[in-house]
C-alpha cells in the first residue's frame, strides 16, 4: 500500500494516531486542567515504565493541552549528568513563559516572579550568566531547595493572577541528581501548602518513584503515579485496527493477533510492525502472511537500529555483562547471579554496573537486582550470540 498514507507513527516521542490504552492518564490530567483554572491545587503526576511504552508521547501530550489553555508551560529532558543543565533551562524557560502570558506590562506577581526565577538562575549558575537579560530584582538565598520553592510559589500565583496554571513537564525524571530531586519535590509541596497552581508532570524508568522517595520521604504523596505497561490484547488491536479501519484497510483477526504477539504489546514495537506491514500489504485486507512479511521487516529494522544502537554503546566488557543478564530471558537479574555467571566478585563488578545504568542501557529496579530499560533486548542479545 501507499507509504504516504501510512497511518503508523514509529520514533522517539512521535505521537501515534491513536493513543490507545492512555485515555485515563489523559482525563486525569485534564481534571488537573480544569482545576488549576478554578484556582485549585492537585497533585502532579509520575509517568513510569520502560522504554517504548509511550510515555514520551503522553507527557507530549499533555503539555499540548496545558498550551491549549495558555498556561504557563516550560517543557525539558535531562540527560545523564545533566542536572544542573536541566535546572537552568528550565529558569530560563518559565522566564519567557511568563513574559510571554503577560505581555509588554509586567504584574507585581509576574515581576516578583521573574526576580525569583533570577534568583534560582544564580543560584544554579553562580556566573549569572542566564540571568543576565531578566531586567528585575533577584530574590535568592543561595540554597537550591529554597530558591527552586520560591520559585514555585512565585510562578503558581502568577499563574492564578491570569486565571490560570503553571505546568512544568520533565522526561527522563530519573537522570536529576537527589539534590535536584528533593528541590523539585520541595518546591511541589510548597506550592500546594500555598495552594497556588504549579503542577509538575514527569516522565521516567519504573525507578524512579524510589528515587524521588529517596530525595523526599514526603514524594510519595505529592505525585499520582502512573506505571504504563504494555497494552493488553484487545487495547493492542485497537492500535493497529483503528487507524487502518479509518483509510479503509481492515486487520483480519489472525494478523492482528500474530502481530500483538511479536510486539509483545509494547506501543513502540506495535507501531513499528504496524508500519512495516502496511507497506508490504497489497491492501485492503491485511492478512497474516502480510503480518508475517511485516514482523520480519520490523524486526530487522528494530535490530538494525533501536536495539544496535544501544548494544554498541556498551564496551566489549560491558557487553559481556549484558550477555550474562540476557540469561534471564528479560527478567530481573540478580547481582550475585550475575557475578556468579562471570567468575567475579560484586565489588570487582561494580565499576563496569555503573557505566551501565549511566549510559541508561540497564537500571535498578530495587537494591541487589538489575533490568534492562528496554524491553525485549534480552533476546535480541541472545539472537547475537546465535549467530
Amino acid at each position: 500500500m501507499d507509504a504516504v498514507h501510512n497511518p503508523y507513527s514509529p520514533g522517539a516521542g512521535l505521537r501515534p494516531p491513536l493513543l490507545a490504552g492512555r485515555q485515563p492518564e489523559v482525563d486525569a490530567f485534564d481534571a488537573v486542567l480544569r482545576r488549576g483554572e478554578l484556582g485549585r491545587v492537585s497533585q502532579g503526576m509520575m509517568l513510569t515504565g520502560l522504554r517504548g511504552v509511550g510515555k514520551t508521547v503522553l507527557l507530549n501530550e499533555m503539555a499540548a493541552r496545558a498550551d491549549a489553555g495558555r498556561w504557563i508551560t516550560v517543557q525539558l529532558e535531562v540527560r545523564p549528568g545533566g542536572a544542573t543543565a536541566a535546572l537552568s533551562s528550565l529558569a530560563s524557560a518559565l522566564s519567557i513563559a511568563i513574559r510571554q502570558q503577560q505581555g509588554p506590562k509586567l504584574s507585581d506577581i509576574a515581576r516578583r516572579a521573574l526576580g525569583s526565577i533570577t534568583g534560582f538562575s544564580i543560584t544554579v549558575d553562580p556566573a549569572g550568566t542566564l540571568s543576565a537579560s531578566v531586567d528585575v530584582d533577584a530574590v535568592r538565598s543561595g540554597d537550591l531547595e529554597t530558591d527552586f520553592a520560591s520559585l514555585a510559589v512565585d510562578v503558581g500565583q502568577a499563574a492564578l493572577e491570569a486565571g490560570i496554571g503553571a505546568a512544568v513537564f520533565i522526561d527522563e525524571l530519573q537522570e536529576l541528581d537527589k539534590p535536584s530531586m528533593a528541590s523539585l519535590a520541595a518546591a511541589v509541596h510548597l506550592a500546594g501548602q500555598r495552594n497556588v497552581p504549579f503542577t509538575v508532570v514527569g516522565a521516567g524508568l519504573p525507578n524512579l518513584p524510589g528515587k524521588l522517595a529517596d530525595a523526599k520521604s514526603y514524594a510519595e504523596r505529592l505525585f499520582d503515579y502512573r506505571p504504563l505497561d504494555k497494552l493488553s490484547g484487545s487495547t493492542a488491536a485497537q492500535a493497529l485496527a483503528g487507524p487502518a479501519g479509518d483509510s479503509g484497510v481492515t486487520w483480519l483477526e489472525e494478523a492482528l493477533a500474530a502481530t500483538i504477539d511479536a510486539a509483545d504489546g509494547y506501543p513502540y514495537f506495535l507501531q513499528e510492525f504496524g508500519a512495516a506491514t502496511w507497506n508490504v500489504a497489497p491492501g485492503p485486507i491485511i492478512t497474516e502472511r502480510d503480518a508475517a512479511n511485516g514482523i520480519l521487516l520490523g524486526q530487522a529494522k528494530l535490530d538494525g537500529g533501536f536495539f544496535q544502537s544501544r548494544w554498541h554503546r556498551a564496551t566489549a566488557t560491558e557487553q559481556t555483562y549484558l550477555r550474562a543478564m540476557a540469561e534471564d530471558d528479560g527478567e530481573d537479574s540478580r547481582t550475585p547471579v550475575v557475578a556468579a555467571r562471570l567468575g567475579r566478585t560484586m565489588s570487582n563488578l561494580g565499576p563496569i554496573r555503573a557505566g551501565l545504568i549511566g549510559k541508561g542501557l540497564i537500571y535498578a529496579p530495587e537494591y541487589g537486582r538489575l533490568a534492562f530499560t528496554v524491553p525485549g533486548m534480552a533476546a535480541f542479545i541472545r539472537r547475537q550470540v546465535d549467530e
